[in-house]
């Protein structure tokens, strides 16, 4: 898996969830037991951790589970287990299934039914992610062409606003599934800024990039790189943190 040779990249490069996010999603659910699936390293983990969760967090990658052990050590009601979500044996005790950047990875035909399968009654769901409203349309449009010019059979979606595509995904998928609905989406804009060489860094833990052969990813990283620089060496990146959250039916 690209994500688990670069554990401590993806630590440190990949953004964290607002605190009125969690907030949010624990307010509308009233979870205090929690099934997190694909952990990662805990970019979400901790935030909810913070709060009086008990949290059992699956991640199967085992450098991104060894990560994870050490940022939740602060946290006794954080338990790690290193196993995929779909070897899960679901007891139907938790109160809230947590994915954060995670459930695409999990079968379609699988994740819905396991994840009501662990809930008990009034249990819900809920997906987190951190999207991008538009960049600078120059700036843009400088990306969309170093994409096109070494990666040209690529979907380059992550250079574009994709709040209203992971909108109608999940909404659409959580509505379609049968198991859960209706669905709540809360959205908490944010901003965070990056030096060339941070941005470079994290694209570079995008398992899209990470796979790319050498000389496609290299010539491309430093494409991104000069356009930054010509704009004084940093850019800021306008996030939306997202909720989707849904009771079980």
């Amino acid at each position: 898996m690209s994500f688990d040779r670069k554990a401590e990249q993806y630590d440190a490069m990949r953004p964290s969830y607002p605190d009125a996010l969690v907030d949010d999603v624990l307010a509308r659910t009233g979870a205090h037991r929690i099934l997190e699936v694909g952990a990662g390293t805990g970019k979400a983990t901790t935030v909810f951790a913070r709060r009086p969760c008990t949290i059992v967090a699956l991640e199967p990658a085992p450098q991104m589970a060894s990560v994870l052990r050490r940022n939740v050590a602060a946290f006794p009601d954080v338990t790690v287990e290193e196993q995929m979500f779909e070897s899960f044996e679901p007891d139907g005790s938790f109160e809230l299934v947590l994915a954060a950047q995670a459930f695409h990875w999990i079968e379609p035909e699988v994740r819905y039914r396991h994840a009501a399968a662990a809930l008990r009654t009034g249990g819900s769901l809920a997906l987190l992610t951190n999207e991008r409203a538009e960049l600078d349309p120059a700036l843009r449009a400088e990306l969309d062409d170093a994409y096109l010019r070494w990666v040209p059979d690529a979907d380059n979606a992550r250079a574009h606003d994709t709040v209203e595509q992971a909108r109608g995904r999940w909404t659409g998928e959580l509505d379609a599934s049968g198991a859960f609905g209706p669905v709540h989406v809360a959205m908490v804009p944010w901003r965070a800024r990056y030096t060339s060489r941070q941005y470079v860094a994290l694209i570079d833990t995008y398992s899209d990039h990470a796979v790319l052969a050498d000389e496609h990813r290299i010539p491309l990283y430093g494409d991104i790189f000069a356009a930054i620089e010509r704009r004084g060496g940093e850019l800021e990146i306008p996030y939306v943190a997202m909720a989707f959250v849904a009771r079980r039916r």
